[in-house]
């Protein structure tokens, strides 16, 4: 029976979509009643809907943003400034499973030279891949500054595909930078230590910069980044403390630029890594490095002597500049650097322009206007724009905030944007952010950039769980995300899993202690629903989540046993664990997937040592006339259910065919997901039929209600395309 109270619940819904259309009531207020009632200004109302995102709009941009020590990613719109996704990276992160599934966990012991999962990391400043400098959208990088430890992202998925540790630098700076066609993506040492790990004599501290070689395969509809650690290399450098640094594009190209500081002194220095390319290596445990002297002698490294303590480096979107910030912007010009490569100098053998902006310059960044920059003055409190081959200002904002860290969409690439300008604010004690204890979340503002002879602060940000430093962002239709993954995929690699199940083909398999579950995952039923093994057996379910409709993603945990794991639609992953308490546990779905999510568990039953009772556990046990008979009349309910929803269909399917569906791309997407669905389903129908006429009504009662599961799937996807095409026909009036 409540299989028919939930079609009933149902079907009102499905009705209220099929049948709504009487206008809503409408609040009463006006804007002028708003503003008057919170006392905002005009200035608020144009910073508002400068930032609004109506529902089914887009963000002109994607953000991401290292949480610094948790170990995540953060993904955020601009200009909305909303929250997308926590990504987990270096750290295990839940709600997606990261770190607590075996193909994520195994992914993260790798990295880690005890073979152990870290719960922390120091992740700061991010980097896009590029082609042609320009950024093309399919991969992000980390380093991770606690675990010398850099990761890939691809960005068709949102997920972390590696997380390699460096075997020869043991204090990396939490900065990622890529070369302008992503050969390369480069990590930096940070303080100088023996390289050998049983040295303790600090007199043999040096430093490097690691150069990882990243492989790409792009094939139609797919790409599928890896770092080869094999082929990567190090430069080893004297016993400077190394920071910051910033990829040369263009007339730079081939060159890197990065701090050093030494002895009270600052330094920027400029190495040519493709004359490291090709010097002569040390090998050494699946890696090598290049010798210091082999860089000098080839005169491929100067180190360039500035004349106070810098914060920051970055290289011009044309490549001709390098501009530093300190306590003013000096403006280095890359063909005196060149033509001085190889030698130590001091800044005014290579400086073009020496800029005074303001007190404690933390950051620069630039934009589309030709030869402009921004700085952020950080004890002044203000941010300035500035012409850096003219070596004028241009303008600036004062803020009620100390900015350090800047962003303009792209302005690392050799393309940047304009409009919008992203600041961090590391201290967070604006006057309208509530007490929330002693630690408070960080704060990013939105600036407006957008008119040549002024800039607005529009809005504030709050970033909870996160320590924020650098953001990068991309023009957000760069990037084309995926909605599934080819059914039975390890979205680790991209590649097709060996555990993948198929619906019908479910099975348990039993070697000695070792019981492997090969299940499926589909609305409202996770298959197989009874698992019986032996205490102290070694189990793992690997699962498929065999959806095809968007978003439909399914969690999986099993009482007691602290196992977790996200199945996007197609994903297969795998959770291993020691039955090691015996008892009866509950697993279920954890994500909400359907009217009937409640219904979508099973139970593990883990047998104690020297159990003695049925083989079965009731399992196998031979059906009662009276238990035949009740199965025989729920699959006749089941089918009268099945009927009643499939004449919702025909009404979905005829509305839809009536207004030429087929027009409007995504809506015809999604009623091709709606018959795919169906499609699958004739394997279940078949089997109920079957059953059916044996007279064997448990088995053709499960089928059916197997059916009906696909049944309701596509009448939800029918709907989700109605309710689309209604919004198009809309418009279109």
């Amino acid at each position: 029976m409540k299989h028919f109270k939930w079609f009933s619940v149902i079907t009102g819904v499905l009705g209220l979509f099929l049948f709504a259309g009487t206008p809503q009531l409408r609040a009463q207020q006006t804007v002028d009643d708003v503003l008057k009632a919170r006392g905002l200004t005009d200035e608020d109302k144009l910073a508002a809907v400068k930032t609004f995102m109506p529902r089914g709009g887009r963000d002109e941009y994607f953000a991401i943003v290292g949480t610094g020590n948790s170990g995540t990613m953060i993904v955020y719109g601009i200009p909305s400034m909303r929250i997308y996704k926590y990504v987990g990276v270096f750290t295990p992160e839940p709600w997606q499973g990261y770190g607590f599934d075996d193909e994520s966990s195994l992914l993260l012991k790798k990295s880690n030279p005890d073979n152990r999962i870290p719960t922390y990391g120091d992740m700061r400043f991010p980097a896009f891949s590029e082609t042609n400098g320009k950024y093309d959208g399919k991969y992000a990088f980390f380093s991770d500054g606690a675990n010398a430890r850099i990761a890939l992202l691809g960005l068709d998925d949102f997920e972390t595909k590696q997380v390699l540790s460096n075997t020869i630098l043991k204090s990396v700076f939490p900065e990622a930078a890529v070369t302008p066609n992503t050969e390369y993506v480069i990590q930096s040492g940070q303080y100088p230590l023996p390289w050998d790990n049983k040295e303790t004599d600090l007199s043999k501290a040096k430093n490097g910069v690691t150069f990882w070689r990243v492989h790409r395969i792009e094939k139609e509809g797919e790409h599928k980044g890896r770092i080869i650690k094999e082929e990567s290399f190090t430069v080893e450098f004297p016993a400077y403390t190394l920071d910051y640094n910033d990829v040369g594009k263009g007339a730079s190209d081939g060159l890197l630029f990065g701090l050093a500081f030494k002895d009270g002194k600052t330094y920027i220095y400029a190495l040519d890594y493709k004359k490291a390319e090709t010097a002569k290596k040390v090998p050494t445990t699946l890696s090598q490095f290049v010798p210091f002297d082999e860089i000098k002698k080839a005169n491929a490294i100067s180190f360039i002597e500035l004349p106070a303590k810098a914060n920051m480096v970055k290289v011009s979107p044309d490549g001709k500049y390098v501009i530093v910030a300190a306590d003013e912007v000096v403006v280095l010009d890359v063909e005196k650097i060149k033509s001085n490569l190889g030698k130590d100098v001091k800044a005014d053998a290579v400086v073009h322009k020496t800029i005074p902006i303001g007190k404690n310059v933390i950051d620069v960044t630039f934009d589309y206007r030709k030869n402009i920059a921004y700085a952020s003055a950080h004890d002044d409190k203000k941010i300035v724009r500035f012409d850096y081959v003219k070596g004028e200002k241009k303008d600036e904002v004062a803020l009620d905030f100390k900015p350090s860290y800047l962003m303009t969409p792209q302005g690392l690439s050799s393309e940047p944007h304009s409009n919008y300008l992203i600041a961090v604010d590391k201290e967070a004690y604006i006057k309208n952010l509530p007490k929330t204890g002693p630690v408070r979340p960080s704060v990013q503002h939105l600036i407006d950039i957008s008119a040549d002879d002024e800039m607005t602060d529009i809005y504030t940000m709050t970033l909870p769980q996160a320590n924020v430093y650098g953001n990068v962002a991309i023009l957000r239709t760069t990037i084309k995300p995926i909605i599934r993954y080819p059914v039975g995929t390890n979205s680790r690699t991209g590649e097709p899993s060996p555990f993948r199940a198929v619906a019908g083909q479910e099975k348990i398999e039993r070697q000695g202690n070792r019981v492997h579950i090969f299940g499926t995952l589909i609305r409202s039923h996770i298959t197989p629903e009874i698992v019986v093994v032996n205490e102290g057996d070694i189990v793992t379910f690997h699962l498929t989540n065999l959806e095809r409709a968007e978003d439909e993603t399914h969690g999986f945990t099993i009482d007691t046993y602290g196992k977790h794991g996200s199945f996007e639609p197609g994903k297969t992953a795998s959770l291993t664990f020691v039955a090691d308490k015996p008892g009866v546990f509950p697993y279920y779905c954890t994500e909400f997937c359907s009217a009937l999510h409640l219904e979508m568990e099973g139970i593990l039953l883990v047998r104690p040592k020297g159990y003695k009772g049925d083989e079965g556990m009731a399992v196998s046990q031979e059906l009662t006339k009276e238990q035949l008979e009740k199965y025989k009349k729920d699959y006749e309910k089941k089918i009268q259910v099945i009927k009643e929803t499939q004449d919702v269909i025909n009404g979905v399917v005829k509305y839809l065919k009536d207004n030429n569906y087929e027009k409007y791309p995504y809506v015809k997407a999604l009623v091709e997901d709606a018959v795919d669905q169906l499609n699958k389903a004739k394997f279940a129908e078949e089997n109920y039929k079957k059953y059916a006429k044996e007279g064997k009504w448990k088995d053709a009662f499960l089928w059916a209600e197997q059916y009906w599961q696909y049944q309701v799937k596509a009448a939800d996807v029918g709907l989700r395309a109605k309710k689309l095409l209604d919004e198009k026909l809309g418009k279109e009036e």
